[in-house]
């Protein structure tokens, strides 16, 4: 039994369906874990940017599920080799995808810039909360204008997947290069936007880079945006194979999804690292005092010493820890004063 419908063996060993098929399963599943663990670590503070995301995500599964169908009608194969009688349903699906591929990138890149403000909330900077705002506002009113000129790319509307029918449409070149072209510079603008606040936290520098780099993750969709652009030319002037066209937009999707995501999961992995350092941390301490127990000099003079002295009170900890210092804790100072004496007298140092 062949993959793709009204096509021969050889014809269907010729097809790239299987890349297309792997990269959108794996990548959804990836991309739908990574969205679960962002909800699961902000379970009691999920906000707007998480329910953005939410649907982005929801958007980019029906995208994925649209491209594995539209391999049964023949993407993967170039044009010309393409069974005719697939041409009208491939169509259909293939225009059904459009729109569901550019709002679900507007969208994850509204949840950025959602985030962005979460962020800025307590940092009494206004312009730069502004700035994000326009950014955000140039960015979603852009891509949406972009699905609706994907809608109606064709008159009438149905010459899209039934190209026979007279009527014109939108050059396929200039119209898609235009697109992408604007969704590379709002990638660019909305992964950098956060970098210079950033760099002005009271934090030390290892810190800052962590952020930077995490943010700037996202550059991988930008990566991914160039990479579907340059399929263009060969749709429009080639061979007509969309193949790679798709499996970049793919990719760039869901990696745009994952990536926005992963900054909400530092107090995840922090809360799966922390038990483990406490364990290794106690278990240490406690070979420690099986070699040396904590002894006290008593009234008399002799030295007292048992395991429960280990149990100290709040005053000894507050004492001992120089942490609890910041909180009200006491500290101890000791004053030494060093003298000499000589033939001519003492001198105090």
């Amino acid at each position: 039994m062949v993959w793709v419908y009204g096509a021969s063996p050889e014809l269907n060993a010729q097809s790239r369906y299987p890349a297309i098929v792997a990269v959108s399963v794996v990548l959804t599943l990836v991309m739908m874990s990574v969205v679960g663990l962002r909800f699961h670590a902000r379970i009691g503070n999920i906000g707007p940017d998480d329910w953005v995301i939410s649907v982005a995500m929801t958007f980019s599964v029906v995208y994925n599920i649209l491209c594995i169908v539209q391999t049964r009608y023949g993407l993967g194969l170039p044009l010309a080799l393409r069974p005719k009688s697939n041409l009208s349903t491939y169509s259909k699906v293939n225009f059904a995808g459009r729109p569901f591929y550019q709002t679900g990138i507007a969208l994850f890149k509204l949840s950025l810039c959602i985030s962005y403000l979460r962020l800025t909330r307590r940092a009494h900077k206004r312009y730069y909360q502004i700035l994000i705002w326009v950014v955000a506002f140039i960015s979603t009113a852009g891509h949406l204008a972009g699905t609706f000129v994907l809608i109606f790319n064709c008159n009438p509307v149905h010459k899209s997947w039934a190209p026979k029918t007279p009527g014109k449409c939108l050059p396929f070149g200039p119209t898609n290069y235009g697109l992408a072209g604007f969704s590379i510079a709002c990638d660019v603008i909305i992964f950098i936007l956060p970098i210079p606040l950033f760099l002005n936290l009271s934090l030390n520098r290892w810190a800052k880079a962590a952020l930077c780099g995490v943010f700037s993750l996202g550059l991988l969709t930008t990566v991914c945006s160039i990479l579907r652009l340059l399929q263009i030319h060969n749709i429009a002037y080639g061979n007509g194979d969309s193949t790679m066209l798709v499996t970049w937009g793919t990719v760039e999707f869901n990696v745009g999804i994952i990536v926005s995501s992963l900054p909400f999961l530092k107090n995840l992995i922090k809360a799966l690292r922390v038990p483990s350092l406490k364990r290794l941390y106690e278990s240490r301490n406690h070979n420690k005092q099986q070699d040396y127990s904590l002894h006290s000099f008593g009234h008399s003079g002799t030295i007292e010493g048992s395991k429960a002295s280990r149990n100290r009170s709040d005053s000894e900890e507050n004492i001992l820890f120089p942490e609890a210092l910041a909180e009200g804790g006491i500290r101890k100072t000791t004053e030494y004063h060093v003298s000499t004496s000589s033939s001519h007298g003492a001198n105090s140092l």
